[in-house]
């Protein structure tokens, strides 16, 4: 967007101005001046890592009394991560979100309340992994099931996936369909999976832990935002009238299907070209500042 600082322009879905200040946020409004004129959102979904908290983080207080605020104000707060169910519903809890969470990368619909998937997502890992075997030969594989349960090949870090994780052999944990695959390998730690990926041809959010590459790979056409508008639907609520804040390349659908996409202050740029607008870029901060801004108006 090339606007100069303080400039008008009329935000992409509702036309509505905003004033920028484009020495800070690279041309993108900032969402603690306020929220689009004449519109309230009936639906906040929000990324955990790096979003609503620091990498393992806890909540901060102020998130919970924000969200607490947005709730008051007739707004459903709900969660979407690609974290599994059992690492994402202490989280939700904490943060006084007792409803329905997406899970998995968009994979699968869960309640927080109950620990219980509601819907979710399979594919058949056998084919992919056939041909992972021949490009990644170190590869370690996991599985994450209906049930947002892990089975692998061989024990991962304790918490790098669910709570629930078993050791099985591999035509074992291939035998049922999978919302989840997870490939990690020490050597393409430099490389990355980029290429991989784009060889085998499906969707996957590519990314480094320490000395280890890993790749998650989920049903094809499946992410945030698909699952966001089956629990729109369940709830009744218009699609037009939500908000999605993250910050990461696993977010860039759901800031794009949102009503108002808003971007976290330290996302890089390939994922602010997808928002509408930007927040604080600390975790839970920015998170609270949006939430803030929605009851402020309600």
């Amino acid at each position: 967007m090339n606007a100069g600082a303080n400039e008008e322009t009329n935000d992409r879905q509702y036309g509505r101005p905003y004033t920028l200040n484009t020495s800070s946020n690279h041309g993108l409004p900032d969402i603690r001046e306020g929220l689009p004129i004449d519109w309230m959102p009936q639906l906040v979904a929000i990324d955990v890592d790096d979003t609503l908290t620091t990498w393992l983080g806890a909540v901060r207080p102020e998130v919970t009394e924000a969200v607490q605020r947005a709730q008051d104000a007739g707004v459903i707060v709900t969660l979407a991560t690609g974290r599994s169910v059992s690492t994402t519903v202490p989280v939700a809890r904490s943060a006084g979100i007792n409803d329905l969470i997406v899970c998995s990368n968009g994979a699968i619909l869960a309640s927080s309340e109950t620990d219980k998937v509601v819907e979710a997502v399979t594919f058949d890992p056998q084919p992919l992994v056939e041909q992972l075997m021949a490009l990644v030969p170190d590869a370690v594989f996991a599985v994450e099931d209906l049930h947002g349960e892990f089975r692998t090949t061989h024990y991962f870090e304790a918490g790098a996936l669910g709570l629930s994780l078993e050791v099985a052999p591999l035509e074992e944990i291939l035998a049922e369909p999978v919302t989840r695959l997870v490939v990690r390998s020490e050597g393409h730690a430099e490389q990355g999976f980029a290429t991989v990926a784009e060889h085998l041809g499906f969707h996957s959010v590519v990314f480094g832990v320490a000395d280890v590459a890993w790749m998650d790979v989920g049903p094809k056409g499946v992410n945030k935002s698909t699952m966001l508008a089956e629990l729109c639907a369940r709830k009744g609520v218009d699609p037009t009238r939500t908000v999605a804040i993250g910050d990461y390349i696993n977010d860039i659908e759901m800031l794009k299907w949102a009503g108002l996409g808003v971007v976290m202050g330290h996302a890089p740029d390939s994922v602010r070209q997808h928002a509408n607008a930007v927040t604080d870029p600390e975790p839970g901060i920015g998170v609270a500042a949006v939430l803030n801004a929605i009851a402020d108006k309600g």
